[in-house]
Protein backbone atom coordinates (compact mmCIF):
# COMPACT_ATOMS: atom_id res chain seq x y z
CA UNK A 1 0.00 0.00 0.00
CA UNK A 2 2.80 2.41 0.77
CA UNK A 3 4.11 2.53 -2.83
CA UNK A 4 0.53 3.10 -4.06
CA UNK A 5 0.03 5.93 -1.59
CA UNK A 6 3.26 7.54 -2.70
CA UNK A 7 2.22 7.21 -6.33
CA UNK A 8 -1.21 8.68 -5.59
CA UNK A 9 0.33 11.56 -3.67
CA UNK A 10 2.75 12.29 -6.52
CA UNK A 11 -0.11 12.29 -9.02
CA UNK A 12 -2.11 14.72 -6.88
CA UNK A 13 0.86 17.06 -6.54
CA UNK A 14 1.47 16.96 -10.30
CA UNK A 15 -2.19 17.74 -10.98
CA UNK A 16 -2.11 20.63 -8.51
CA UNK A 17 1.02 22.05 -10.14
CA UNK A 18 -0.54 21.90 -13.61
CA UNK A 19 -3.71 23.53 -12.28
CA UNK A 20 -1.78 26.41 -10.71
CA UNK A 21 0.28 26.82 -13.89
CA UNK A 22 -2.85 27.04 -16.04
CA UNK A 23 -4.23 29.73 -13.73
CA UNK A 24 -1.03 31.74 -13.90
CA UNK A 25 -1.03 31.76 -17.69
CA UNK A 26 -4.40 33.57 -17.66
CA UNK A 27 -3.51 36.24 -15.13
CA UNK A 28 -1.64 38.86 -17.03
CA UNK A 29 1.79 40.45 -16.82
CA UNK A 30 3.16 38.73 -13.77
CA UNK A 31 2.71 35.40 -15.50
CA UNK A 32 3.48 36.41 -19.08
CA UNK A 33 6.99 35.04 -18.79
CA UNK A 34 5.65 31.49 -19.23
CA UNK A 35 4.09 32.42 -22.57
CA UNK A 36 7.28 34.17 -23.65
CA UNK A 37 9.30 31.11 -22.74
CA UNK A 38 7.20 29.17 -25.21
CA UNK A 39 7.89 31.72 -27.93
CA UNK A 40 11.60 31.73 -27.15
CA UNK A 41 11.74 27.96 -27.42
CA UNK A 42 9.96 27.89 -30.78
CA UNK A 43 11.87 30.80 -32.26
CA UNK A 44 15.17 31.25 -30.49
CA UNK A 45 17.44 34.18 -31.34
CA UNK A 46 19.12 33.61 -34.68
CA UNK A 47 16.59 31.11 -36.02
CA UNK A 48 13.53 31.27 -38.22
CA UNK A 49 10.20 29.64 -37.53
CA UNK A 50 11.36 26.56 -39.45
CA UNK A 51 14.43 26.17 -37.25
CA UNK A 52 16.77 27.18 -40.05
CA UNK A 53 19.65 29.42 -38.96
CA UNK A 54 19.58 32.57 -41.12
CA UNK A 55 22.61 34.32 -42.53
CA UNK A 56 21.95 37.34 -40.33
CA UNK A 57 22.65 37.04 -36.61
CA UNK A 58 19.81 38.41 -34.53
CA UNK A 59 20.66 41.89 -33.39
CA UNK A 60 22.28 43.06 -36.57
CA UNK A 61 20.72 46.22 -37.91
CA UNK A 62 18.90 44.18 -40.50
CA UNK A 63 17.02 41.95 -38.11
CA UNK A 64 14.31 39.79 -39.78
CA UNK A 65 11.87 41.53 -37.42
CA UNK A 66 12.66 44.83 -39.12
CA UNK A 67 9.29 46.45 -39.80
CA UNK A 68 6.87 45.20 -37.19
CA UNK A 69 4.12 42.63 -36.77
CA UNK A 70 2.32 42.50 -33.43
CA UNK A 71 2.40 40.84 -30.06
CA UNK A 72 3.21 41.75 -26.49
CA UNK A 73 2.16 41.92 -22.86
CA UNK A 74 -0.29 44.03 -20.89
CA UNK A 75 -0.76 45.23 -17.35
CA UNK A 76 -3.40 46.91 -15.19
CA UNK A 77 -5.84 46.64 -18.10
CA UNK A 78 -9.06 46.69 -16.14
CA UNK A 79 -8.00 49.76 -14.18
CA UNK A 80 -7.00 51.54 -17.40
CA UNK A 81 -10.31 50.64 -19.06
CA UNK A 82 -12.17 51.98 -16.03
CA UNK A 83 -10.33 55.28 -16.27
CA UNK A 84 -11.03 55.41 -20.01
CA UNK A 85 -14.77 54.84 -19.45
CA UNK A 86 -14.89 57.54 -16.79
CA UNK A 87 -13.13 60.00 -19.11
CA UNK A 88 -15.58 59.14 -21.87
CA UNK A 89 -18.66 59.64 -19.71
CA UNK A 90 -17.36 62.96 -18.39
CA UNK A 91 -16.52 64.24 -21.85
CA UNK A 92 -19.86 63.20 -23.32
CA UNK A 93 -21.64 64.82 -20.40
CA UNK A 94 -19.80 68.08 -21.01
CA UNK A 95 -20.46 67.98 -24.72
CA UNK A 96 -24.11 66.99 -24.36
CA UNK A 97 -23.89 64.60 -27.31
CA UNK A 98 -24.46 60.85 -27.60
CA UNK A 99 -21.39 58.92 -28.62
CA UNK A 100 -22.68 58.05 -32.10
CA UNK A 101 -23.02 61.73 -32.98
CA UNK A 102 -19.45 62.56 -31.99
CA UNK A 103 -17.30 63.74 -34.90
CA UNK A 104 -13.54 64.08 -34.84
CA UNK A 105 -12.26 67.29 -36.38
CA UNK A 106 -8.66 68.38 -36.01
CA UNK A 107 -6.02 67.10 -33.68
CA UNK A 108 -7.77 67.69 -30.37
CA UNK A 109 -10.94 65.79 -31.28
CA UNK A 110 -8.88 63.02 -32.87
CA UNK A 111 -6.88 62.54 -29.71
CA UNK A 112 -10.10 62.47 -27.70
CA UNK A 113 -11.45 59.78 -30.02
CA UNK A 114 -8.30 57.72 -29.56
CA UNK A 115 -8.75 57.98 -25.80
CA UNK A 116 -12.10 56.23 -26.22
CA UNK A 117 -10.98 53.49 -28.60
CA UNK A 118 -12.47 50.27 -27.32
CA UNK A 119 -10.62 46.98 -27.28
CA UNK A 120 -13.51 44.57 -26.83
CA UNK A 121 -12.92 41.14 -28.26
CA UNK A 122 -9.24 40.90 -27.31
CA UNK A 123 -8.00 38.63 -24.58
CA UNK A 124 -6.71 40.37 -21.46
CA UNK A 125 -3.08 40.22 -22.46
CA UNK A 126 -3.55 41.63 -25.96
CA UNK A 127 -6.04 44.27 -24.82
CA UNK A 128 -3.41 45.86 -22.60
CA UNK A 129 -0.91 46.13 -25.44
CA UNK A 130 -3.32 47.34 -28.12
CA UNK A 131 -4.92 49.89 -25.81
CA UNK A 132 -1.57 51.39 -24.90
CA UNK A 133 -0.43 51.58 -28.51
CA UNK A 134 -3.71 53.17 -29.55
CA UNK A 135 -3.39 55.70 -26.72
CA UNK A 136 0.33 56.32 -27.33
CA UNK A 137 1.09 55.63 -23.67
CA UNK A 138 3.15 52.45 -23.63
CA UNK A 139 6.34 51.90 -21.63
CA UNK A 140 9.06 49.28 -21.75
CA UNK A 141 7.40 47.78 -18.66
CA UNK A 142 4.75 46.17 -20.90
CA UNK A 143 7.45 44.15 -22.65
CA UNK A 144 7.87 40.50 -21.83
CA UNK A 145 10.83 39.54 -19.63
CA UNK A 146 12.73 38.24 -22.66
CA UNK A 147 12.29 41.50 -24.60
CA UNK A 148 13.20 43.57 -21.57
CA UNK A 149 16.39 41.55 -21.30
CA UNK A 150 17.18 42.06 -24.98
CA UNK A 151 16.59 45.78 -24.61
CA UNK A 152 19.00 45.97 -21.68
CA UNK A 153 21.61 43.97 -23.60
CA UNK A 154 21.46 46.40 -26.53
CA UNK A 155 21.69 49.37 -24.18
CA UNK A 156 24.77 47.85 -22.58
CA UNK A 157 26.43 46.91 -25.86
CA UNK A 158 25.76 50.31 -27.52
CA UNK A 159 27.33 49.07 -30.74
CA UNK A 160 26.90 52.42 -32.51
CA UNK A 161 28.45 54.47 -29.69
CA UNK A 162 25.45 56.67 -28.90
CA UNK A 163 25.56 59.09 -25.94
CA UNK A 164 22.42 57.81 -24.25
CA UNK A 165 21.77 59.70 -21.02
CA UNK A 166 22.39 63.10 -22.56
CA UNK A 167 19.71 62.53 -25.18
CA UNK A 168 16.70 61.50 -23.12
CA UNK A 169 13.80 63.84 -23.82
CA UNK A 170 10.25 64.64 -22.88
CA UNK A 171 7.04 63.05 -24.06
CA UNK A 172 4.73 66.05 -23.84
CA UNK A 173 5.03 67.60 -27.32
CA UNK A 174 1.74 68.08 -29.12
CA UNK A 175 1.00 66.52 -32.49
CA UNK A 176 1.81 69.74 -34.43
CA UNK A 177 5.02 70.16 -32.45
CA UNK A 178 6.11 66.60 -33.24
CA UNK A 179 5.29 67.09 -36.89
CA UNK A 180 7.34 70.29 -37.12
CA UNK A 181 10.22 68.76 -35.19
CA UNK A 182 10.47 65.87 -37.64
CA UNK A 183 10.27 68.23 -40.59
CA UNK A 184 13.00 70.54 -39.34
CA UNK A 185 15.39 68.16 -37.60
CA UNK A 186 15.19 65.08 -39.81
CA UNK A 187 15.44 66.39 -43.33
CA UNK A 188 15.63 63.72 -46.00
CA UNK A 189 19.14 63.07 -47.26
CA UNK A 190 20.78 60.59 -49.65
CA UNK A 191 24.31 59.90 -50.81
CA UNK A 192 24.94 62.32 -53.67
CA UNK A 193 28.53 61.36 -54.52
CA UNK A 194 29.96 64.71 -53.47
CA UNK A 195 31.56 63.56 -50.19
CA UNK A 196 34.64 61.43 -49.72
CA UNK A 197 35.32 58.62 -50.20
CA UNK A 198 32.50 58.49 -52.77
CA UNK A 199 33.63 61.57 -54.68
CA UNK A 200 37.02 59.97 -55.31
CA UNK A 201 35.28 56.81 -56.55
CA UNK A 202 33.31 58.65 -59.22
CA UNK A 203 29.94 58.33 -57.54
CA UNK A 204 28.83 61.78 -58.66
CA UNK A 205 28.34 60.21 -62.10
CA UNK A 206 26.78 57.07 -60.65
CA UNK A 207 23.95 58.33 -58.44
CA UNK A 208 20.73 59.71 -59.99
CA UNK A 209 21.05 63.30 -61.12
CA UNK A 210 17.69 64.26 -59.65
CA UNK A 211 17.27 64.21 -55.87
CA UNK A 212 14.79 61.88 -54.22
CA UNK A 213 11.58 63.87 -54.70
CA UNK A 214 8.23 63.46 -56.50
CA UNK A 215 9.60 65.41 -59.47
CA UNK A 216 12.22 62.72 -59.99
CA UNK A 217 9.38 60.20 -60.33
CA UNK A 218 7.37 62.41 -62.65
CA UNK A 219 4.41 63.03 -60.36
CA UNK A 220 3.00 65.14 -57.55
CA UNK A 221 1.95 62.80 -54.76
CA UNK A 222 -1.19 64.02 -53.02
CA UNK A 223 -2.00 60.76 -51.23
CA UNK A 224 0.46 57.99 -50.40
CA UNK A 225 0.19 54.58 -48.78
CA UNK A 226 2.86 52.94 -46.65
CA UNK A 227 2.09 49.21 -46.50
CA UNK A 228 3.70 47.34 -43.64
CA UNK A 229 4.47 43.67 -44.06
CA UNK A 230 2.76 42.72 -40.80
CA UNK A 231 0.72 39.53 -40.74
CA UNK A 232 -2.26 41.50 -39.43
CA UNK A 233 -2.94 42.84 -42.92
CA UNK A 234 -4.14 39.39 -44.04
CA UNK A 235 -7.94 39.18 -44.49
CA UNK A 236 -8.18 42.99 -44.48
CA UNK A 237 -9.53 43.44 -48.05
CA UNK A 238 -7.58 46.71 -48.21
CA UNK A 239 -5.98 46.10 -51.59
CA UNK A 240 -8.29 48.31 -53.65
CA UNK A 241 -8.01 51.17 -51.16
CA UNK A 242 -4.21 50.91 -51.08
CA UNK A 243 -3.96 50.96 -54.89
CA UNK A 244 -6.12 54.11 -55.05
CA UNK A 245 -3.25 56.23 -53.66
CA UNK A 246 -0.98 58.24 -55.91
CA UNK A 247 2.07 56.40 -54.60
CA UNK A 248 2.59 53.19 -52.60
CA UNK A 249 5.68 52.27 -50.60
CA UNK A 250 6.51 48.65 -49.74
CA UNK A 251 9.37 47.06 -47.86
CA UNK A 252 12.17 44.63 -48.62
CA UNK A 253 10.95 41.41 -50.25
CA UNK A 254 7.22 41.86 -49.53
CA UNK A 255 5.34 40.44 -52.53
CA UNK A 256 1.97 41.46 -53.96
CA UNK A 257 1.26 38.47 -56.21
CA UNK A 258 -1.23 36.22 -54.51
CA UNK A 259 -2.03 38.84 -51.87
CA UNK A 260 -3.61 41.53 -54.05
CA UNK A 261 -6.95 41.49 -52.23
CA UNK A 262 -5.31 42.48 -48.95
CA UNK A 263 -2.21 44.48 -49.90
CA UNK A 264 -2.93 45.69 -53.44
CA UNK A 265 -0.71 45.42 -56.49
CA UNK A 266 0.70 48.91 -56.97
CA UNK A 267 4.29 49.69 -55.95
CA UNK A 268 5.92 53.08 -56.50
CA UNK A 269 8.82 52.94 -54.05
CA UNK A 270 10.47 49.96 -52.40
CA UNK A 271 12.57 50.58 -49.31
CA UNK A 272 15.18 47.86 -48.84
CA UNK A 273 17.85 47.21 -46.26
CA UNK A 274 21.37 46.22 -47.23
CA UNK A 275 20.73 42.59 -46.37
CA UNK A 276 18.36 42.34 -49.34
CA UNK A 277 21.16 43.50 -51.64
CA UNK A 278 23.93 41.40 -50.14
CA UNK A 279 22.46 37.94 -49.50
CA UNK A 280 21.97 35.59 -52.43
CA UNK A 281 18.73 34.14 -51.09
CA UNK A 282 16.94 37.41 -51.90
CA UNK A 283 17.90 37.25 -55.62
CA UNK A 284 18.24 41.01 -55.74
CA UNK A 285 19.79 41.19 -59.20
CA UNK A 286 17.13 39.04 -60.85
CA UNK A 287 13.87 39.35 -58.88
CA UNK A 288 11.07 41.33 -60.53
CA UNK A 289 10.23 42.84 -57.12
CA UNK A 290 13.02 45.39 -57.49
CA UNK A 291 12.43 46.35 -61.11
CA UNK A 292 10.33 49.20 -62.54
CA UNK A 293 10.10 50.96 -59.17
CA UNK A 294 12.09 53.60 -57.33
CA UNK A 295 14.52 51.85 -54.98
CA UNK A 296 15.73 53.33 -51.70
CA UNK A 297 18.34 51.40 -49.68
CA UNK A 298 19.82 51.90 -46.23
CA UNK A 299 22.57 50.50 -44.04
CA UNK A 300 23.48 51.54 -40.48
CA UNK A 301 26.70 53.24 -39.49
CA UNK A 302 28.18 54.60 -36.23
CA UNK A 303 26.16 57.41 -34.67
CA UNK A 304 28.86 60.07 -34.95
CA UNK A 305 29.75 59.10 -38.48
CA UNK A 306 31.65 61.29 -40.87
CA UNK A 307 31.70 59.43 -44.19
CA UNK A 308 35.43 59.98 -44.57
CA UNK A 309 36.16 59.16 -40.93
CA UNK A 310 37.51 55.79 -39.89
CA UNK A 311 35.73 54.11 -37.01
CA UNK A 312 36.44 51.18 -34.72
CA UNK A 313 35.66 47.71 -35.97
CA UNK A 314 35.48 44.98 -33.33
CA UNK A 315 38.53 46.33 -31.54
CA UNK A 316 40.06 49.69 -30.82
CA UNK A 317 43.14 48.80 -32.88
CA UNK A 318 41.26 48.18 -36.11
CA UNK A 319 39.55 51.06 -37.90
CA UNK A 320 37.78 51.21 -41.26
CA UNK A 321 35.60 53.49 -43.33
CA UNK A 322 31.87 52.74 -43.41
CA UNK A 323 32.24 52.23 -47.18
CA UNK A 324 34.84 49.52 -46.49
CA UNK A 325 32.82 47.76 -43.82
CA UNK A 326 29.04 48.31 -43.98
CA UNK A 327 26.73 46.08 -41.99
CA UNK A 328 26.05 44.25 -45.27
CA UNK A 329 27.80 45.02 -48.53
CA UNK A 330 25.25 47.09 -50.41
CA UNK A 331 27.83 49.08 -52.38
CA UNK A 332 28.93 46.31 -54.76
CA UNK A 333 25.35 45.56 -55.77
CA UNK A 334 24.49 49.24 -56.04
CA UNK A 335 27.33 50.00 -58.45
CA UNK A 336 26.46 47.02 -60.61
CA UNK A 337 22.73 47.92 -60.62
CA UNK A 338 23.34 51.54 -61.55
CA UNK A 339 25.67 50.54 -64.36
CA UNK A 340 23.17 48.05 -65.76
CA UNK A 341 20.03 50.17 -65.18
CA UNK A 342 21.05 53.84 -65.19
CA UNK A 343 17.51 55.03 -65.90
CA UNK A 344 15.94 53.41 -62.83
CA UNK A 345 15.92 55.76 -59.79
CA UNK A 346 17.96 54.15 -57.01
CA UNK A 347 19.09 55.98 -53.89
CA UNK A 348 21.02 55.17 -50.71
CA UNK A 349 19.89 57.02 -47.61
CA UNK A 350 22.61 59.00 -45.88
CA UNK A 351 23.42 57.36 -42.50
CA UNK A 352 23.09 60.74 -40.78
CA UNK A 353 19.42 60.80 -41.85
CA UNK A 354 18.78 57.55 -39.98
CA UNK A 355 20.33 58.91 -36.81
CA UNK A 356 18.41 62.18 -37.10
CA UNK A 357 15.24 60.10 -36.96
CA UNK A 358 16.62 58.28 -33.93
CA UNK A 359 17.36 61.64 -32.27
CA UNK A 360 13.74 62.73 -32.68
CA UNK A 361 12.42 59.48 -31.21
CA UNK A 362 14.72 59.68 -28.20
CA UNK A 363 14.05 63.39 -27.63
CA UNK A 364 10.36 62.55 -27.22
CA UNK A 365 10.91 59.64 -24.86
CA UNK A 366 11.78 59.79 -21.18
CA UNK A 367 13.15 56.25 -21.25
CA UNK A 368 16.39 55.26 -22.95
CA UNK A 369 15.51 53.65 -26.25
CA UNK A 370 17.62 51.03 -27.98
CA UNK A 371 20.77 52.74 -29.36
CA UNK A 372 20.20 51.24 -32.80
CA UNK A 373 18.77 52.76 -36.00
CA UNK A 374 14.98 53.00 -36.40
CA UNK A 375 13.10 50.24 -38.17
CA UNK A 376 12.41 50.24 -41.89
CA UNK A 377 8.76 50.89 -41.00
CA UNK A 378 9.52 54.18 -39.31
CA UNK A 379 12.09 55.20 -41.94
CA UNK A 380 9.60 54.54 -44.73
CA UNK A 381 6.82 56.42 -42.96
CA UNK A 382 8.86 59.60 -42.48
CA UNK A 383 10.30 59.27 -45.98
CA UNK A 384 6.81 59.39 -47.47
CA UNK A 385 5.87 62.34 -45.25
CA UNK A 386 8.66 64.22 -47.03
CA UNK A 387 7.34 63.23 -50.46
CA UNK A 388 3.54 63.37 -50.07
CA UNK A 389 0.81 65.72 -48.93
CA UNK A 390 -1.02 63.04 -46.95
CA UNK A 391 0.20 59.61 -45.88
CA UNK A 392 -1.82 56.57 -44.85
CA UNK A 393 0.21 53.97 -42.95
CA UNK A 394 -1.29 50.47 -42.79
CA UNK A 395 -0.73 48.03 -39.90
CA UNK A 396 2.13 49.86 -38.22
CA UNK A 397 -0.03 50.70 -35.23
CA UNK A 398 -2.09 47.49 -35.12
CA UNK A 399 -5.73 46.90 -35.97
CA UNK A 400 -8.17 44.51 -34.34
CA UNK A 401 -6.65 41.79 -36.57
CA UNK A 402 -3.58 41.88 -34.34
CA UNK A 403 -1.42 38.78 -34.57
CA UNK A 404 2.10 37.64 -33.76
CA UNK A 405 2.74 36.70 -37.42
CA UNK A 406 5.71 38.84 -38.44
CA UNK A 407 5.09 39.01 -42.19
CA UNK A 408 1.97 38.20 -44.19
CA UNK A 409 3.99 36.17 -46.69
CA UNK A 410 5.98 33.84 -44.39
CA UNK A 411 5.42 31.77 -41.27
CA UNK A 412 7.57 33.52 -38.68
CA UNK A 413 5.99 34.30 -35.31
CA UNK A 414 7.80 36.59 -32.89
CA UNK A 415 6.57 39.26 -30.47
CA UNK A 416 9.60 41.44 -31.26
CA UNK A 417 8.21 42.14 -34.73
CA UNK A 418 5.84 44.61 -33.12
CA UNK A 419 7.44 45.83 -29.92
CA UNK A 420 11.05 45.67 -31.03
CA UNK A 421 14.21 43.99 -29.86
CA UNK A 422 16.99 45.54 -31.95
CA UNK A 423 14.91 48.48 -33.21
CA UNK A 424 13.09 50.90 -30.86
CA UNK A 425 9.74 49.91 -32.37
CA UNK A 426 7.66 50.52 -29.26
CA UNK A 427 8.77 54.14 -29.10
CA UNK A 428 8.51 54.69 -32.85
CA UNK A 429 4.90 53.58 -32.90
CA UNK A 430 3.95 55.78 -29.99
CA UNK A 431 5.43 58.76 -31.82
CA UNK A 432 3.50 57.97 -35.00
CA UNK A 433 0.27 57.44 -33.09
CA UNK A 434 0.68 60.79 -31.34
CA UNK A 435 0.73 62.45 -34.79
CA UNK A 436 -2.22 60.42 -36.07
CA UNK A 437 -4.99 62.58 -37.54
CA UNK A 438 -7.22 59.59 -38.27
CA UNK A 439 -10.13 58.14 -36.33
CA UNK A 440 -10.53 55.30 -33.89
CA UNK A 441 -12.39 53.27 -36.51
CA UNK A 442 -9.48 53.72 -38.93
CA UNK A 443 -7.22 52.03 -36.38
CA UNK A 444 -9.60 49.32 -35.26
CA UNK A 445 -10.86 48.24 -38.68
CA UNK A 446 -8.01 49.10 -41.05
CA UNK A 447 -4.94 49.52 -38.87
CA UNK A 448 -4.62 52.86 -40.66
CA UNK A 449 -2.83 55.93 -39.37
CA UNK A 450 -3.25 59.25 -41.19
CA UNK A 451 -0.31 61.67 -41.26
CA UNK A 452 0.04 65.05 -42.92
CA UNK A 453 3.00 65.54 -45.22
CA UNK A 454 5.73 68.02 -44.47
CA UNK A 455 5.13 71.55 -45.65
CA UNK A 456 1.37 71.27 -45.18
CA UNK A 457 1.16 72.99 -41.78
CA UNK A 458 3.27 76.14 -42.00
CA UNK A 459 6.25 74.80 -40.05
CA UNK A 460 9.40 76.87 -40.38
CA UNK A 461 12.26 74.56 -41.33
CA UNK A 462 15.23 74.97 -38.99
CA UNK A 463 18.80 73.88 -39.73
CA UNK A 464 19.54 70.37 -38.54
CA UNK A 465 22.13 69.85 -35.85
CA UNK A 466 23.46 66.80 -37.72
CA UNK A 467 24.85 67.96 -41.04
CA UNK A 468 25.22 65.52 -43.90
Amino acid sequence: MKPRRKLLLAALLAWLLLFLLSLSLDKGPEAVAWGKLRVSLTLTPGTTGSGEVPDTPQGSALDPRDEGGLEGGGEEVEEEEGRSRRREKQQLKEEGKPSWQKRTRGIRSTQAAQERCGVAGFNLRRRGLVQRLWHGSASYSILSPSLQLERMNYLSANKHQVALQARRGRGSRSSPELHCQLQSEARLGTLDGSQQPFAGLGWSRLVPRRPLAPAAMGSDFKTCAVVMSAGAILNSSLGEEIDSHDAVLRFNAAPTKGYERDVGNKTTIRLINSQIMALRKHHFNSSFLYQNVTLVAWDPAPYSLNLSERHNIHSFSHTMLWYENPDFDLFTSYVRWRQDRPDQPFYILHPAYLWRLWDVIQSNTQENIQPNPPSSGFIGTVLMMALCRQVHVYEYVPSARQTDLCHYYEEIHDEACTLGAYHPLLYEKQLVQRMNAGTCDDLRVKGRVTLQGFGSDGCIAAPSNRDM
